[in-house]
């Protein structure tokens, strides 16, 4: 068992309006959403006639809830306009089928739906989303807010972001050195890893030693939307060139041909002996089984989004992962790294479009972007939640250690930075969700086949994705 993080002292949380205030001060969207403020302005809301607007949104994967609790706090104040919050599939492919079902058919009982970012372009286009014309934007972060834009118009609002992470074992002694034996990198070390050809070279040192590792890295390659979001970041961090629309060409002499060929070889070309630099499970791995192969200790790297600091965090995170040197999971934007995340629109055809708008601002305000950073464990939207946290530690707050849930997030600098700091993305296409069916759909088998594979068709198969053909 690694040796876990020290017991540091505890000192009592504030209050959730002190949490919340230094947000709150630098402007709610709408000027109303504060705790113990003011009433919204609800001229203009219409009668729901004792209905409930109807929300389709990701399964609630904040701890205790939190995006459920906002709907909650929405409701015992707005009893006459109450939410229905319809959770889909984790599963980020049913969730796009269950909204793309709804607006095509044009239902005017669904009034907001949370959007994976690529997919806010496809709506828009098609004219399913409600123009949001004249909202407040001041305050979110720049990238964010840009994923709910289309041809200069803004169609959705950032509820919660996310951005592709690397996680490792932090040294947390005195010594200076990193230990290639258990994996364990000091954080100068970890934060030279800028591309991928860093983090190969890094993995090589450290599967060369004898330890247990099977893989360097766990990923999420089984064939859903995270095998694009994987794949696409790899091909980012070894210097692939982005087209003006976020597309990259994967042309007969491309050199991202050869840098696919090189992930196959990541795989299944071992570093040592019954090691290689990817674990070669991550093939079929989503987000839950790459946490555990890390937790298990079958790799000293993971490549997650920032919500799974907090599982990390447990005292029992790393039960069965052996290490010679206590260390504790350090943090830092992963090469290349892809910005994800959901985005609220009103839907073109509800038939309560205020009340719809009003209920998005509110979710995407300054308190609940607090409450879904510091509680929830999400990735904020606005940059007040990260400068809070940072503030936090800087003075010396510290939460209870591993046992205590909340608390100052030490990761909040490394996730501001992922945020802020030119992030990846995904093509930028109306019909992103057809060329990412299209790409997996042609890479997949091939990259988890320890045949070599023959990329030559991709090109094609995504040119005819984008035509609709």
């Amino acid at each position: 068992m690694s040796e876990q993080r020290s017991t540091r002292p505890h000192l009592s949380r504030r209050t959730l309006l002190e949490a919340a205030g230094g947000a709150a001060a630098a402007g709610a969207v709408g000027g109303a959403y504060l705790l113990g403020g003011r009433e919204p302005e609800e001229d203009g809301w219409e009668d729901l006639g004792g209905d409930a607007i109807q929300m389709y949104a990701a399964r609630d994967a904040t701890a205790n809830g939190q995006r459920r609790l906002l709907v909650d706090q929405w409701n015992l104040r707005h009893g006459d306009h109450r939410v229905e919050m319809v959770e889909l599939s984790p599963i980020a492919d049913l969730q796009y089928s269950a909204i793309h079902a709804a607006l095509q058919a044009e239902n005017p009982d669904v009034d907001v739906v949370d959007l994976d970012v690529p997919w806010v372009a496809e709506f828009a286009a098609a004219g399913r989303l409600e123009p949001l014309d004249g909202v407040d934007t001041e305050g979110f972060l720049e990238r964010p807010l840009e994923t709910g834009r289309f041809e200069g118009g803004l169609y959705a609002l950032p509820f919660n972001t996310n951005v592709g992470m690397l996680y490792y074992r932090k040294r947390t002694d005195s010594g200076s050195d990193s230990d290639y034996a258990s994996g364990v990198l000091t954080q100068l070390e970890a934060e030279s890893i800028g591309t991928w050809g860093d983090l190969r070279q890094t993995i090589g040192l450290i599967l060369q030693e004898d330890n247990g590792f099977t893989g360097g890295i766990a990923m999420q390659l089984a064939s859903y939307e995270g095998f694009t979001v994987n794949v696409w970041e790899y091909l980012l961090a070894s210097g692939a060139e982005v087209g003006a629309d976020g597309r990259i060409d994967f042309g007969p002499r491309s050199r991202a041909l050869g840098m696919l060929e090189e992930l196959w070889g990541d795989l299944w070309e071992p570093v040592a002996e019954g090691k290689w630099t990817v674990l070669p499970a991550a093939v079929q791995h989503n987000e839950d089984e790459s946490l555990a192969a890390f937790q298990a200790g079958l790799t000293p790297f993971l490549r997650h989004w920032p919500q799974a600091i907090r599982t990390l965090e447990s005292c029992e995170a790393f039960s069965a992962a052996a290490a010679d040197v206590p260390f504790e999971v350090g943090v830092m934007p992963m090469p290349g790294g892809v910005l994800g995340g959901g985005s609220l629109a009103v839907s073109a055809y509800s038939r309560r479009k205020n009340v719809s708008r009003a209920l998005i601002e509110f979710l995407t305000g300054p308190v609940s972007q607090q409450l879904l950073f510091e509680r929830g464990g999400f990735a904020a939207t606005r940059p007040e939640p990260y400068f809070d946290a940072r503030a936090l530690i800087a003075s010396g707050v510290a939460d209870g250690g591993c046992e205590s849930v909340g608390g100052p997030r030490p990761e909040a600098e490394a996730m501001y930075e992922a945020l802020t700091d030119d992030p990846g993305q995904r093509p930028e296409i109306d019909r992103y969700t057809q060329f990412s069916y299209a790409f997996r759909d042609e890479l997949h088998d091939k990259l988890a086949n320890g045949d070599a594979p023959d990329f030559s068709d991709l090109a094609g198969r995504l040119d005819r994705a984008v035509e609709g053909k």
